[in-house]
């Protein structure tokens, strides 16, 4: 376990309490399987009742977006048309050009390519237990003193759009796989014929420092992820944060989270097994 496996002295054992103290207050994880909600986060949205009716009287609204497209901006504004589809309409808008970055995928890749060839972020080739699709950040190559703000905001944007065309590929097959047996973990099995409609980002935090830290870019995460891909992250994983350095950047990060800090979590290392099946864990993740 964490405690085993550390050796501490006093001061430090009593600021990593406080420290766990103070998180576990951001949490509200329910263990049931009955709900959409398990240890590992979210694979699915709040449904909504009358979702239809919803959409009906959103596309006059927002002309420009699909059925599917209203259908999850109203789930998100919990049947809220006008609010829903004022949404929609400022997501139509960012979208053409991604916020100015790029009006297309391969010139948003071009951006993108001094972050993505140091392998910053990227989707991994495998799902986790709850089907959902990782999003996989390794936080020691980024540095804030080197990086290009844009390469970074069109990386990411990339990323999110590769996690969520996987979403949008899924196999019809899937309802064919099989149940997995778990021993010594507490895991919800992988449900085949369950829909999956959010994907999971594991951030590996190991080893970083002060130069790590990018306030302006995790600020415009967050008000991106809010406006343009609600509802789409189940669960942010952080991997091993240094305890001092994290509790001070959370401290300033969480009040722009607001009601979002739930979906946020910190794991070991070595609890990553929960969230793969045996060898299926990215190798960048292994612990090391």
């Amino acid at each position: 376990s964490f405690w085993r496996r550390r050796t501490m002295t006093p001061p430090s054992l009593v600021l990593s309490l406080l420290w766990v103290c103070a998180f576990v207050t951001t949490q509200s994880l329910s263990l049931s399987m009955r709900t959409t909600r398990s240890a590992l986060g979210t694979w699915r949205a709040p449904t909504l009742p009358n979702l239809n009716e919803t959409v009906e009287s959103m596309r006059a609204l927002a002309p420009m977006a699909s059925d599917a497209e209203l259908a999850w901006f109203a789930r998100d504004r919990r049947g809220d048309a006008v609010a829903a589809a004022t949404k929609v309409r400022k997501w139509s808008a960012w979208r053409r050009s991604f916020g100015g970055l790029a009006t297309s995928r391969r010139a948003l890749r071009r951006l993108a390519f001094s972050e993505k060839r140091k392998r910053v972020g990227y989707l991994a080739p495998t799902r986790d237990t709850l089907g959902r699709p990782v999003v996989v950040v390794v936080a020691r190559r980024h540095s804030v003193s080197s990086r290009s703000l844009p390469s970074s905001q069109a990386l990411c944007i990339d990323v999110l759009e590769d996690a969520l065309g996987a979403l949008r590929d899924e196999p019809s097959s899937a309802g064919d796989r099989r149940r997995r047996e778990t021993t010594d973990q507490q895991l919800l099995p992988f449900d085949g014929e369950r829909e999956v409609e959010q994907f999971v980002a594991i951030v590996d935090l190991r080893h970083v420092g002060a130069d790590q830290v990018d306030l302006a870019f995790v600020f415009w995460l967050a008000s991106t992820l809010r406006n343009y891909y609600p509802k789409r992250l189940g669960q942010i994983v952080l991997v091993d944060p240094p305890t001092l350095l994290f509790k001070a950047a959370w401290a300033v990060v969480e009040p722009t989270l607001g009601k979002h800090a739930n979906i946020v979590k910190v794991v070991n290392a070595a609890d990553l097994r929960q969230y793969f099946h045996p060898g299926h864990i990215p190798t960048d993740l292994l612990e090391r």
